[in-house]
């Protein structure tokens, strides 16, 4: 039987409800390149401390039961006044609102020797680093939900403490976890998907460290990243956000993705067509400003496998920082390659100046040009029949696995796969498929630009 409507989400009788949240990085600020204007400036500086703002005001609206924060609460064990104060104040204004807040620390922001710059409030609970807590959540003196969960001491944790998560089944079991849910990852508690299955008893797995949201698995028991709520760098791309969920006594029966970036980043293909006669820069800049202008009025997407409510960011959301990706053939293309670091600075402040931004902000933040010259492949292989066999070795290791990963061995150690933003290596280079695809479209451009000089071929 429906009991009461909130912001046109039915809630039943006996429903409580709360909000999963993780890797607030409180402390950090968003990665921004150029010379932006003050205002702007001033947004990536405060952008994560008003994604939390609005976390807590959304909470307060859907009048939640509680709050989980599962980690990196703060981007660094040594807390920022700053930081610390906003969370406290915040933590404190949710109590008078009857919302309590359970807190995991994970690997950014340790217990070890770790001190709060104020008093915490009665309703702000930090699990211990020292031993596996359980906490039992109350409503009209009934206890509806328990919640276990264990605080990283080190910023390595390699003990599998979710094996201590062990809880009758009586209420709502939610088990807050920090970990790469990796089995073989000995850094952040190692664990697979199916560790946590085994787990008996277990309801809800609210996970954090890895900042993209996903739901691991969508039946009993649910296991979920909420990701990071405020994209910092391109690494974080897209819209972040927190999950709203919705128990009714030992079901799960709404989980939805509330949007909570003001600021996204973004990354924006532009392909140069042949009917697009580009001779010099001011031409170049007019395409990148048509494709953009459009850009400035939509409203960012939201990919998500929960229903997702996006109606509070509408008033929310600020703008997008870009990466462009030039891609195509064009008669640019030398003085392109041929540019210094000096003309790329320069062209890059000459498109934010003549981008024009309406509804929402734009900034470019880089451009990375993949061009070719104009050349006509097909006739230059009716030219010379080494064309015809740089195609099948090109197309081998395009399609032939075993071949790309012998490929990407020979680059040498300095390139890594990094899947997680946490566990970045500054001095390895990062790759991913588009990254091999790109490197090795590349490289066929440059073997037939030179093919073609050599062999004299117009």
């Amino acid at each position: 039987m429906v009991k009461y409507i909130i912001g046109g989400v039915k809630i039943m009788s006996g429903t409580f409800r709360f909000i999963h949240v993780a890797d607030l990085h409180l402390g950090s600020f968003l990665n921004i390149n150029g010379k932006p204007q003050e205002k702007l400036q001033e947004l990536c500086k405060g952008a994560v401390y008003d994604g939390f703002e609005r976390i807590c005001l959304r909470a307060i609206s859907l009048k939640v039961d509680f709050i989980l924060i599962c980690g990196d609460v703060y981007d660094s064990h040594l807390r920022s006044v700053r930081g610390n104060k906003i969370f406290i104040d915040q933590c404190a204004h949710l109590g008078q609102k009857n919302i309590s807040v359970y807190v995991i620390y994970g690997n950014h922001d340790v217990m070890n020797g770790a001190e709060e710059l104020f008093a915490l409030p009665p309703n702000l609970h930090i699990i211990s680093s020292e031993k596996t807590e359980v906490f039992e959540v109350y409503k009209e003196d009934k206890v509806i939900a328990k919640i276990v969960g264990k605080s990283y001491k080190h910023r390595s944790e390699k003990e599998k403490s979710y094996e201590n998560y062990l809880l009758d089944n009586d209420v709502f079991n939610i088990a807050m976890l920090h970990t790469a849910l990796e089995g073989d990852n000995k850094n952040y508690i190692p664990c697979t998907l199916n560790d946590l299955k085994s787990v008996p008893n277990i309801d809800y797995w609210a996970l954090g460290h890895i900042h993209k949201q996903s739901i691991i698995n969508d039946t009993k028991p649910i296991i979920a990243f909420p990701g990071i709520p405020q994209g910092r760098d391109m690494g974080e791309q897209g819209v972040g956000g927190v999950y709203y969920v919705e128990v009714n006594k030992k079901e799960v029966v709404h989980m939805e993705f509330l949007p909570i970036s003001t600021v996204v980043y973004k990354k924006v293909e532009i392909t140069i067509e042949d009917d697009k006669k580009i001779q010099n820069y001011s031409d170049l800049l007019l395409v990148i400003n048509d494709e953009l202008s459009s850009l400035s009025y939509e409203f960012p997407e939201v990919s998500i496998g929960v229903k997702s409510s996006d109606v509070e960011l509408l008033d929310d959301f600020k703008g997008y920082i870009i990466r462009l990706v030039i891609r195509g053939k064009t008669d640019m293309h030398n003085k392109i390659t041929n540019m210094t670091e000096d003309d790329y600075k320069q062209f890059l402040e000459n498109i934010n100046e003549e981008i024009s931004s309406q509804k929402y902000f734009i900034w470019v933040d880089s451009i990375i040009f993949r061009t070719s010259m104009v050349q006509n492949f097909e006739e230059l292989k009716l030219q010379n029949s080494i064309f015809n066999d740089l195609e099948e070795v090109i197309g081998l290791y395009t399609t032939d696995s075993e071949l790309k990963n012998e490929l990407v061995k020979n680059w040498g150690s300095i390139w890594k796969k990094q899947i997680f933003t946490e566990n970045i290596e500054a001095d390895k280079f990062d790759f991913d498929e588009e990254t091999i695809s790109d490197i090795i479209s590349q490289a066929r451009e440059l073997l037939i630009e030179k093919l073609t000089e050599v062999l004299e071929i117009m």
